[in-house]
């Protein structure tokens, strides 16, 4: 269990904070939040919510017929916000799809995170999978080709006895710094295709956690 986060403003959180949240609103699909929860037990210094762990409406999902809309993602969001505050050194992290969605619908979350400094989109473009393709290899060939389906047989390959968090988790430095040589439109929110913002995450993660602090935790276990 970690500390009463102290969101009440009459409280001083200094006094009852010693770590940083990373709120993590996912597309609803399993991948994602069982790699990012990992980062809870390389650090202290971190705490990861899962937003779609806490916020589960059946009358959201009923109106949108799907919780990987991005306007689901949204909404389920903002409730979030609504119940369990953030304060301003905590972040909020969209991390989405290109995948079948327009441009419009992820402008939509990428417009809300640009009203704030500590809210983001990170996309992969088609799909999670580039990021952590990314973590043994450095570039994805064929690309034209390349389908999410492709991608997470793909990704099975890369280890013996298929895709684990654990097994690709020790090899962030390396996603991160495949996925920033790849980034072709590294100012804008959309990756191309085979591409994937999701390093950017990565490294606001490293950041908070340090360099050495990951590196030990990985020799140790």
């Amino acid at each position: 269990m970690h500390k009463k986060r102290g969101y009440k403003r009459d409280i001083p959180k200094e006094l009852l904070r010693d770590y940083k949240l990373f709120a993590i609103a996912c597309e609803g699909g399993k991948r994602e939040p069982d790699y990012f929860r990992l980062f809870e037990k390389i650090s202290k210094r971190i705490t990861v919510d899962i937003i779609e762990d806490i916020v589960n409406d059946d009358e959201m999902q009923n109106k949108y017929g799907t919780k990987s809309a991005p306007k689901w993602v949204l909404d389920r969001a903002i409730k979030y916000i609504e119940s369990e505050g953030l304060i301003d050194e905590d972040d909020l992290w969209f991390v989405i799809d290109k995948d079948k969605w327009t441009y419009e619908q992820i402008k939509e979350i990428a417009d809300y995170c640009n009203d704030y400094p500590n809210r983001h989109i990170v996309i992969s473009n088609p799909c999670f999978e580039v990021w952590l393709y990314f973590h043994k290899k450095s570039s994805i060939l064929n690309c034209a080709e390349i389908t999410c389906k492709t991608l997470k047989t793909e990704v099975a390959k890369l280890e013996k006895g298929g895709y684990h968090s654990q097994k690709f988790i020790p090899y962030l430095f390396d996603a991160i710094s495949n996925a920033r040589n790849n980034d072709t439109n590294i100012n804008h929110f959309m990756p191309n295709n085979c591409e994937t913002k999701v390093y950017q995450l990565g490294e606001a993660l490293v950041e908070v956690i340090g360099k050495k602090n990951f590196k030990t935790f990985f020799k140790q276990n």
